[in-house]
């Protein structure tokens, strides 16, 4: 089994386990949270991937299409 193989057995392992999941009537920030945190591990995942692909460029423009918007570093006080 090849590192990336193994890497994404344990992120689906996280992503999949019932403590990961959304609670029915949490607060709807709880999901923002959970889903902040698995765009950004798909992100990560993925980029490497689709760089060696398809090249830099194109790779980071499809693993931003697959892996979803990541959240603003930063949102100024006027927004």
């Amino acid at each position: 089994q090849s590192c990336p193989e193994k890497a994404a057995q344990y992120w689906l392992g996280w992503a999949l386990e019932d403590s990961h999941a959304h609670r029915p009537g949490a607060p709807v920030n709880s999901q923002y949270v959970y889903d902040s945190k698995y765009r950004q591990n798909a992100y990560s995942a993925l980029l490497p991937v689709y760089s060696s692909f398809f090249g830099a460029a194109d790779g980071a423009k499809l693993t931003a299409a697959e892996s979803g918007p990541l959240d603003e570093g930063y949102v100024g006080g006027g927004s």
